[in-house]
């Protein structure tokens, strides 16, 4: 680490600061950390073992030894007396062991910050859940398959194909023709002026320092191998050709073309683990793809709530409300309106491959009409366009197993800072429909 500090500190990074074309520098400025970043912590070959288990005291690993030795001493003998004594050894051992655990993990789970995180970890400890990483055997077209590079390229076949035949069959069965109105239509109707243009502020070093500071401290990465601790640690060195390289894009509107590539993570939702269907895609993007993402962010997030352009029903993906929130609101509009006698209906409905289904056009255009305009525009739309996924399958000796690349047609990037606001901006209520309009 200190020699990837002082390496860092040496770099004077003049080729960053005389190139105009963005790629062009984010390149050179990628290829220069990576240097040194693989450099410093050259790859190694280690072997995982079990997890120690700290809540095995002293006492519990002599007591232990000493079980074992009964057990042996039994083993050898008929001895009744030397049988009893045993078992009521291990029931007494087995009562030491399930306090010492219980101390243990309730201890971790008092001192934990997200005491219920910390709680289903240890749910997941104690109750051995598999790896969620490991794919099982999966059935496609009457076959089973087993090899984790063939599960991998079928994996990213279904997930860059799957929206194509939903769309297709969306059309068929509904009867939906290309003359049908146009999805802005009914925006137009409930706003009556159209919202002023979004400006891109550029970004300051200061900012750029608390959006990496804000990121929270893990070892996961993209296809870089970079994790977001490693980018931490280097923040003091690397802020400066960061903000140059954060205020060109926002400057040309140019999203750089190498953080548009994501790593995919098979995670099985619900039903039978060996329907592929079952699964949903996670996008793994590199940590300097969380930092320019996070840019781009805040400025559209200070210009929808600058512009009331967010329902007040719109509770998930906000700062001050949560999912909380919407159930307590849920809960006490029933309750009042049974309170007064009266009849209470609902309709729920849940998004097939929601994220992954989200038009592009459709996306643009609406985003066009809250004033998502000129720069910000062409930013936006070249971070949707020419973005390419891979999938990653690990066996059950961690080794990894990649996909081609596939191009992605449609949709935003689950796992992104960006997916979500984009998602909620197509699919929501506008603000001005009152309670009891339709409209999505």
């Amino acid at each position: 680490m200190l020699e990837f500090k002082l390496s860092l500190s040496y770099e004077s990074w003049n080729a960053i600061f005389t190139e105009d074309n963005i790629d062009v520098i984010f390149n050179s400025f990628l290829n220069t950390y990576l240097r040194i970043f693989y450099h410093s912590f050259p790859f190694k070959k280690c072997y995982h073992t079990q997890a120690d288990k700290t809540w095995i005291t002293t006492v519990i690993k002599i007591s232990s030894q000493h079980k074992r030795e009964l057990y042996l001493l039994c083993r050898d003998t008929k001895n009744p007396n030397l049988r009893n004594y045993y078992k009521k050894y291990c029931r007494i051992l087995t009562e030491v062991t399930k306090t010492a655990k219980k101390l243990h993990y309730n201890k971790l789970i008092i001192n934990s910050n997200n005491k219920v995180k910390t709680m289903w970890n240890t749910v997941k400890t104690e109750t051995q859940k598999i790896n969620k990483d490991e794919i099982p055997p999966l059935k496609v077209d009457g076959n089973v398959v087993k090899d984790h590079l063939n599960l991998a390229n079928i994996f990213n076949t279904y997930f860059t194909t799957v929206t194509d035949k939903m769309n297709v069959n969306n059309l068929v069965n509904r009867n939906i023709s290309c003359n049908d109105p146009h999805p802005l239509k009914y925006l137009h109707q409930v706003f009556a002026s159209q919202f002023p243009s979004i400006k891109l502020t550029p970004v300051s070093t200061k900012e750029i320092r608390e959006i990496i500071n804000s990121l929270k401290w893990k070892n996961s990465h993209g296809y870089d191998e970079i994790p977001i601790k490693i980018l931490k640690i280097s923040l003091p060195y690397i802020e400066s050709p960061l903000t140059y390289i954060c205020n060109k894009m926002l400057s040309t509107g140019i999203f750089p073309t190498r953080l548009k590539f994501s790593q995919i993570n098979p995670i099985f939702k619900k039903g039978d683990k060996t329907e592929i269907s079952n699964y949903r895609p996670i996008s793994l993007l590199t940590s300097f793809s969380k930092v320019f993402e996070k840019v781009i962010y805040k400025r559209l997030y200070c210009h929808v709530t600058s512009n009331n352009i967010l329902a007040a029903e719109q509770y998930g993906f906000r700062n001050n409300s949560s999912t909380e929130t919407a159930a307590y609101n849920l809960t006490n509009n029933i309750s009042e309106a049974l309170n007064s006698n009266k009849w209470v209906g609902g309709i729920f409905c849940d998004l097939t491959k929601a994220f992954d289904c989200v038009n592009h056009n459709i996306l643009l255009s609406k985003l066009e009409f809250y004033g998502i305009t000129g720069r910000a525009m062409n930013l936006i739309k070249s971070y949707l366009g020419d973005r390419y996924q891979r999938v990653r399958i690990k066996n059950r000796h961690l080794k990894q197993h990649f996909s081609e690349r596939n191009k992605v047609k449609q949709g935003v990037p689950q796992g992104s800072i960006l997916g979500p606001p984009f998602f909620y901006s197509l699919y929501k209520r506008p603000a001005g429909f009152h309670k009891g309009d339709t409209g999505i």
